[in-house]
């Protein structure tokens, strides 16, 4: 993915905040994905995206949800 993801609902930007904790063996992270400004779209019940997850694309509705920019 180039850039900052997108939203498929409404095409806006999303942030994403990636937190890992350092260690031997830390392969997942701590993540939450939300709409950068608020505006309507229809996927907001799925918003914020958050969890624990090696990459943004394994949590819960991100494939619902993530637009990838190319």
């Amino acid at each position: 993915m180039n850039g900052p993801p997108a939203c498929q609902g409404c095409s806006h930007p999303l942030y994403t905040v990636c937190t890992r904790e350092s260690g031997e063996g830390t392969t997942a992270a701590q993540w939450e994905v939300d709409h950068a400004y608020p505006g309507r779209c229809t996927y907001t019940p799925m918003f914020p995206l958050t969890g624990s997850a090696t990459d943004v694309h394994e949590l819960p509705y991100a494939e619902h949800v993530l637009r990838h920019r190319d």
